[in-house]
């Protein structure tokens, strides 16, 4: 089992929750059962985003005996935002449309992701609702966005220049790791592409 189905459909569901801090809630809820059931990749999540176990072991995790409270803040970080709290108070919904799109690309379906931008032009510059309020564009680097997101499949360099063909802009910047980044500057320290074996021609068309 992997992470991405483990969480299964959830992940996919924006369309079943009116606001994105009901649906980050339910993701909480999985996760929690995830710890209770002792799965690897949760606890990677947890050291990927938590910042009181950022590289900490999964074996010292599994001693803490994490709590919903642990969840909570892990989901938090990893959406963006600077704790569950900030997640309660936003008032934000989906634009599916937008969803789709990622989906769409981080799966590498460009047939439906064509659609989709010729559909709807301006979703090339359109931004996440998430707190790092990511680009489509940011999302081909596999880095900064969500965990189960973080993907490079084989079409990813044609997808990519796809997205800057319909206007998508190299420069522009997303919040994460505490500070404003291009797509250049976080696709050069992404582990996916380069061990899709796409790294260096992504460099190139981002650069």
């Amino acid at each position: 089992m992997t992470l991405t189905s483990f969480y299964g459909d959830l992940l996919y569901q924006t369309d079943q929750y009116r606001l994105i801090k009901t649906h980050l809630s339910k993701i909480v809820d999985r996760m929690l059962e995830g710890l209770a059931e002792n799965h690897s990749f949760i606890f990677k999540e947890i050291n990927n985003y938590h910042p009181d176990h950022l590289g900490k072991p999964i074996d010292e995790l599994n001693e803490l005996h994490l709590s919903i409270e642990d969840c909570k803040t892990t989901i938090a970080y990893e959406y963006g935002y600077s704790n569950w709290e900030t997640v309660l108070k936003l008032q934000d919904q989906y634009d599916q449309d937008f969803e789709k799109a990622v989906n769409f690309l981080v799966s590498g379906n460009f047939k439906e992701l064509k659609k989709l931008i010729f559909k709807d032009p301006e979703l090339v510059t359109k931004r996440s609702k998430y707190g790092p309020r990511a680009t489509l564009l940011h999302y081909t680097t596999s880095n900064g966005v969500e965990m189960w997101r973080q993907k490079a499949p084989l079409n990813l360099p044609e997808m990519t220049q796809f997205l800057i063909d319909q206007g998508a802009d190299r420069k522009c910047t997303m919040k994460v790791y505490g500070g404003d980044f291009d797509t250049f500057t976080l696709l050069k320290s992404s582990v996916h592409p380069f061990e899709a074996g796409i790294g260096e021609q992504m460099l190139t068309i981002l650069q």
